[in-house]
């Protein structure tokens, strides 16, 4: 039995095995970091821009 996926904090894709662990997205290349899914404003850390911004870039790369 396959375990379910959680969603990427970034773009939503099913990809991540266990939240926060700095899993790379296969669909986004977000990485997961713990730190920037408690405070999605702050730019640093695994990732260079926030969770915010890579969310809007996201979404406006889908439309």
């Amino acid at each position: 039995m396959t375990a379910e996926r959680l969603p990427c904090p970034c773009c939503g894709s099913r990809v991540l095995s266990e939240a926060g662990a700095y899993e790379i997205c296969e669909a986004c290349n977000w990485e997961d970091d713990p730190v920037q899914a408690a405070d999605p404003r702050y730019a640093g850390g695994a990732n260079e821009m926030s969770l915010d911004q890579a969310r809007r870039r996201w979404r406006e790369r889908a439309e």
